[in-house]
């Protein structure tokens, strides 16, 4: 409720107020009902007229948790239902906003709530990285596939008329670019303009794309853009105390709402921590302490982010990132050379071996991002759990003596391959296979199944779509295997599936292509996607009913999505998008390579067992 009251104020007196850059013209109140104890729909109610009572627009959501109970079963009787209750609620909360076209969301979290939450890590048995608490500002969580919600939405929202989010230069910039572009006599270079203007070129951040000169036998591919935007969740009272946010109410006549399960210490374990006697808690368990703990826990985080974030730019580690693909080529820099110069200092081993758990923790935060490139795993690994791949990939940093030869592996959903060039430490990672254990990323797309529908007759002939069928509005793009944005829009009411290419379906489909197309697309799949990587590409299938006697559906492979190709005619049934899932471009950019472009060359996988067979490789001069 202070929140609310502060909000109301701020935009009575403030009308020009901007948060992330763009005006503030309203706020909405959402009250989540979360249906745990009885009379909570009146007192959600209650709090909803208070709120419109301080002239805020005010939305009542009610949890829907038929999905997790059996009949007649109580929410509060779930076990964790603590976890299932904030999982709904932020779904709930990303769907909200995203109906509103709003891309803040503020809660009102306070310090009280960041004591309980270090404190319960603490017990947890947590390391420092985990005593940061509640970030100020993050990402919403929960809605990973939520388009619009979770990074994404961005280029949805920048080709609209009128978009929500708007980057046009405020009045007094533009007035200076005109004043700049005047005087006809100094005439500026376009690169000169391209910093007035900030034009974005994305083909900075993907270098083997514009650099085809260099191998004839290279195709162009025009490289996936990468989704952006999405809700942000702001805390900005995570600085006061529940006591004086209470007294900030009573004094401006606000009433004051409090859950009353709050004060049962069995409902959930943070109660339990907030029912316990502070005082007499240990002194290094008072809230004090602990919020000195959590800063410096902080403070110490962010200096180690930027170290690892420095040490791959300055290093130039990330040599190329394909998104069609979803590959990226690393070279990781040899030991540094100033050990050499070190050894003859007094103390020299001593000092390298008390610096050595430091470097371990700023290579593994280097790796988690760049396995972020290519995971398909939603939370990439923890930095504690990165210990043996820093020993793999980094041998000077072993606890324990490495092998010389260095082996491929796989981890977190990533395969890592080593590249012999020049004794240059380089990794090729790329989408681990599927394991025949688990089942396979599927995504149903477009309308259900109509045995009418003939993908084989209609797409591939000269068949032209009846003038009854119409094009449908594109369907919410899906996340497919956690790292693709892919939507459709159809003029037929067919079923289609995206799952990963097969490899029985490659010989029709290379057949329905023409003989251009077909030369294409091997050069294509042998640049960009050698070996088994084709094999965690996104593939569009259609469905048909089985035959008479069989029991399976009949799958017809239509297209490679990621790569542009699909059968002859498609495009008079079928038209697809597909994005690369957010990705931290600024790693990428060619500015913090010296701008000096990219080569192709030729480099030797290390594996033994295929003969050490060819295959180009993407790298950087």
């Amino acid at each position: 409720m202070a929140m609310a009251y502060l909000f109301s104020n701020l935009l009575k007196t403030h009308r020009s107020v901007q948060i992330a850059d763009n005006p503030a013209q309203s706020a909405i109140a959402i009250v989540v009902d979360h249906k745990l104890r009885d009379f909570s729909s009146q007192e959600a109610s209650l709090v909803a007229h208070e709120l419109k009572r301080m002239g805020l627009r005010t939305l009542v959501k009610p949890l829907n948790w038929k999905d997790y109970l059996r009949s007649g079963e109580d929410p509060g009787s779930l076990p964790n239902v603590e976890s299932i209750s904030r999982i709904l609620r932020y779904r709930i909360l990303g769907k909200t906003c995203q109906f509103l076209s709003s891309s803040s969301l503020f809660f009102a979290h306070h310090c009280d709530d960041q004591y309980e939450t270090i404190l319960m890590r603490f017990m947890n048995g947590h390391t420092y990285r985990g005593f940061q608490g509640i970030r100020e500002a993050n990402d919403i969580p929960e809605c990973y596939d939520l388009h619009g919600v979770y990074k994404s939405g961005l280029l949805d929202d920048q080709t609209q008329k009128q978009p929500y989010l708007s980057f046009k230069p405020p009045r007094r910039e533009m007035r200076r670019l005109r004043w700049t572009m005047k005087d006809d006599s100094e005439l500026d270079t376009w690169e000169e303009l391209r910093s007035y203007l900030d034009v974005n070129d994305m083909s900075e951040y993907f270098p083997s794309h514009t650099s085809r000169d260099v191998d004839v036998q290279a195709p162009y591919l025009t490289p996936l853009d990468c989704e952006d935007g999405g809700v942000t969740v702001y805390r900005p009272l995570l600085q006061f105390n529940k006591d004086r946010l209470i007294a900030t109410c009573e004094a401006n006549k606000i009433q004051w709402f409090e859950d009353h399960t709050n004060d049962d210490p069995s409902f959930t374990p943070r109660n339990a921590i907030r029912q316990m006697v502070r005082n007499q808690l240990p002194p290094n368990l008072r809230k004090e302490a602990v919020l000195g703990m959590s800063r410096d826990a902080k403070r110490r985080t962010v200096l180690e982010e930027n170290e690892a974030r420095r040490w791959l730019i300055r290093g130039s580690v990330i040599r190329d990132f394909d998104p069609n693909a979803g590959t990226l080529l690393i070279r990781l820099p040899a030991p540094d050379s100033r050990q050499a110069q070190q050894r003859r200092r007094p103390f020299a081993k001593a000092r390298r071996k008390a610096r050595k758990s430091h470097d371990r923790i700023i290579a593994a935060i280097a790796m988690r991002k760049l396995i972020e490139f290519v995971t398909p795993e939603i939370h990439p690994p923890p930095v504690s759990g990165l210990e043996t791949v820093i020993d793999k990939l980094f041998p000077w940093l072993a606890n324990e003596a490495a092998t010389a030869e260095p082996k491929a592996f796989t981890f977190a959903g990533v395969l890592f391959e080593p590249l012999i060039d020049l004794q240059i430490p380089k990794w090729f990672l790329s989408r681990a296979p599927y394991a025949s254990t688990k089942p396979l990323p599927i995504c149903n797309l477009a309308g259900p199944m109509d045995h009418r529908f003939s993908p084989s007759v209609n797409c591939l002939g000269d068949h032209q779509p009846s003038r009854r069928n119409h094009w449908r509005s594109w369907k919410t793009a899906r996340l497919w295997d956690g790292r693709f944005w892919i939507r459709v829009s159809a003029c037929v009411s067919a079923r289609f599936l995206l799952m990963p290419l097969l490899p029985q379906h490659m010989k029709p489909f290379r057949k329905a292509l023409p003989p251009r197309q077909r030369a294409q697309l091997e050069r294509v799949l042998r640049y960009y996607a050698p070996g088994k990587v084709r094999y965690s590409l996104p593939a569009l299938y259609s469905v048909e009913a089985a035959s008479a006697g069989g029991k399976n559906p009949i799958l017809t492979l239509l297209a490679l999505p990621s790569l542009g190709v699909h059968v002859p005619g498609l495009e008079r049934w079928l038209k697809y998008e597909v994005r690369y899932r957010w990705v931290d471009l600024p790693l990428l950019s060619l500015r913090n390579r010296g701008g000096q472009g990219a080569m192709i060359r030729k480099v030797v996988r290390s594996n033994p067992g295929r003969g050490g067979s060819q295959r180009p490789i993407r790298s950087s001069a």
